[in-house]
């Protein structure tokens, strides 16, 4: 479901290996977050939209030889 990778995102860019200090914190920068997807749609459709195949260049660095 798109929504589980937007949650995803969402961790990587607030919440991984960070510690914020209080609650407020933490809510002005989800709320920073969801102001930037807001302004531009465009990133958001394409890092949310669904793959139906395969990239060789990426599929190659998935594979070790």
């Amino acid at each position: 479901m798109p929504v589980e990778h937007l949650w995803k995102w969402l961790r990587e860019d607030v919440t991984y290996h960070t510690c914020y200090r209080s609650k407020t914190q933490l809510i002005e920068q989800v709320a920073q977050f969801q102001s930037v997807l807001n302004s531009r749609p465009l990133i958001v459709s394409d890092r949310l939209w669904v793959k139906n195949h395969l990239n060789p260049e990426e599929e190659k660095l998935r594979v070790s030889t």
